[in-house]
């Protein structure tokens, strides 16, 4: 015999499981997408990371080939310098010449890679040692230009800058005479006896001979001018003496030391002090201030030890 709530009963229970089903249902999906989300999340991360390891592995064999090329080219760079053979000169311009090349050949690679790779880290960073290496060939390049202009122009300076010294030397020798001999043209003072007169005829020939050796000085003057004039191109500027040498190339190490103290990437400042360092290396012994120079140096080694220091 059936209940006679039997279809209210019915109705009741069908409503129970249909709530509890659904209310299943949201807590399931609330379970999936809990546990989904972040592990996706996390999936992503892992395989982004991955990507920027493999990256930097890659970006790194590049940046250790480029560096072993620039320390290669700088020693190639020392040895040229030293050297007195022309045959050995000329086997170091071609190494040089090929290890700027590899150094281009990475710095070209970089900058594609710092628009093709997936890490946005890898990017900056190609991005940075592309600027940093460019900067220590512009560097080396402009530092080689200066040493060849000086090496060019070396020779005749010191010939030259010592003869106009004579020559000033001259003058004021010569407007010194003019001036000894104005003062002993002046008439003397009427004097009584004949010992008077002939003092008088004595100071007329010492004056005469003053007069004679300031026009052998005068001629040889204008003698060493014309010299110096003929010695001297038209249109050019004097040759540089070892100390204006010096004084140059300190100057464009200051100039480095100070550009590497502005720059914020540590290779690029690395690169920019180590060769304000053979700048200022080169400046030193003929530098008129050498505690100048051995201070700024002592500064440009306690920054590149800090870099060391941090890797």
């Amino acid at each position: 015999m059936d209940a006679v709530n039997k279809s209210a009963r019915n109705a009741a229970i069908g409503k129970f499981i249909g709530i509890y089903g659904l209310s299943l249902v949201a807590v399931i999906v609330c379970a999936y997408f809990l546990f989904n989300v972040p592990a996706g999340i996390f999936k992503n991360k892992i395989e982004l990371y991955k990507t920027t390891e493999d990256e930097q592995t890659n970006l790194m064999n590049k940046i250790d080939g480029a560096t072993t090329s620039l320390n290669n080219l700088v020693q190639a760079d020392k040895n040229y310098a030293s050297s007195t053979n022309d045959i050995e000169k000329g086997n170091l311009q071609t190494q040089a010449n090929q290890y700027q090349k590899g150094i281009s050949n990475v710095i070209s690679e970089l900058q594609s890679d710092s628009t093709s790779f997936i890490s946005p880290i890898s990017r900056k960073n190609s991005y940075n040692y592309a600027i940093a290496f460019n900067t220590i060939l512009s560097y080396r390049n402009a530092i080689g230009q200066l040493q060849s202009s000086l090496l060019a122009k070396g020779g005749d300076a010191a010939a030259l800058v010592k003869a106009q010294s004579d020559l000033q030397a001259c003058n004021t020798q010569l407007a010194i005479a003019k001036l000894a001999a104005a003062a002993s043209a002046k008439p003397a003072p009427p004097s009584g006896g004949g010992g008077g007169s002939m003092t008088n005829n004595a100071k007329e020939a010492q004056l005469q001979a003053q007069l004679a050796k300031a026009q052998e000085d005068l001629e040889a003057c204008k003698r060493d001018k014309l010299a110096l004039q003929s010695a001297q191109p038209s249109g050019k500027t004097s040759n540089l003496s070892e100390s204006q040498k010096a004084t140059l190339l300190f100057e464009t190490g200051q100039a480095l030391y100070e550009k590497a103290e502005g720059t914020k990437n540590l290779i690029e400042r690395r690169g920019i002090l180590s060769s304000a360092k053979d700048v200022l290396e080169k400046s030193s012994p003929s530098y008129p201030d050498g505690d100048k120079v051995n201070k700024i140096l002592k500064k440009v080694d306690n920054e590149l030890k800090k870099l060391s220091n941090m890797g």
